[in-house]
């Protein structure tokens, strides 16, 4: 694993399992970084069983990623980087994982996420459905929690097809009205690199702060 492992979580809540599947290759790129301990987890889900036994396609596609371990909030305060992926709604983020956040306010008093890096991600079923505006909804709490947002140097594509993938905001997934439309090359591409971003900064300011103790002022609580 090396000299200097790290922990990095990838947290999304999904419902059809497009989120589920860009989580998938946002964990891809964050090990790409020497000493990275990658885990990928879901946030509890809060719909009723019963009421998604009705739905057949929603059931079938919840089993797909139901091998997927719930997270904790230890979970998350224990990790040195964090990505966050949620489906777009309304052209906010879930309300299952805005529930999982809104139960960090002891961590945020104790200042446990202060200066860990954090990265967004998200799917939804339209080009211009609300995508970059939940992107930058979930950074709100994010931000208040003390975290690092972390995004994609933008454009990174370079002329071709893909130039429209994912966002300076983090990695987007549009699936298509009914689901129909599979990642993209691009859309893969962009995942792993925000992936590997988060994975890069967390390692920095975890073991750079024992150089440079200017590094220190991202991880200090502010009395």
């Amino acid at each position: 694993m090396g000299e200097h492992p790290f922990k990095i979580l990838v947290l999304f809540y999904s419902f059809t399992g497009h989120t589920a599947k860009l989580a998938e290759y946002i964990a891809e790129g964050a090990r790409e970084i020497s000493g990275a301990e990658v885990v990928v987890k879901q946030v509890p889900e809060f719909i009723p069983q019963e009421a998604i036994d009705k739905h057949s396609e929603v059931k079938s596609a919840k089993e797909t990623f139901a091998h997927i371990p719930q997270a904790t909030i230890e979970d998350l305060t224990s990790a040195d980087g964090v990505a966050f992926g949620t489906p777009v709604h309304f052209g906010s983020f879930a309300s299952q994982l805005k529930q999982f956040i809104d139960q960090l306010s002891p961590a945020f008093v104790e200042g446990r996420l202060v200066g860990k890096p954090a990265a967004c991600f998200v799917s939804a079923g339209s080009i211009h459905g609300g995508e970059e505006a939940t992107l930058l909804s979930l950074m709100i709490p994010l931000l208040h929690l003390g975290m690092v947002p972390i995004g994609i140097p933008y454009p990174i594509q370079g002329a071709g097809p893909d130039f429209d993938a994912g966002s300076p905001y983090g990695a987007i997934f549009v699936s298509g009205h009914k689901g129909e439309r599979p990642l993209s090359e691009g859309d893969r591409k962009i995942a792993k690199i925000l992936g590997k971003r988060l994975a890069a900064m967390s390692k920095l300011i975890k073991y750079g702060c024992m150089n440079f103790p200017e590094c220190q002022l991202l991880t200090t609580r502010y009395e």
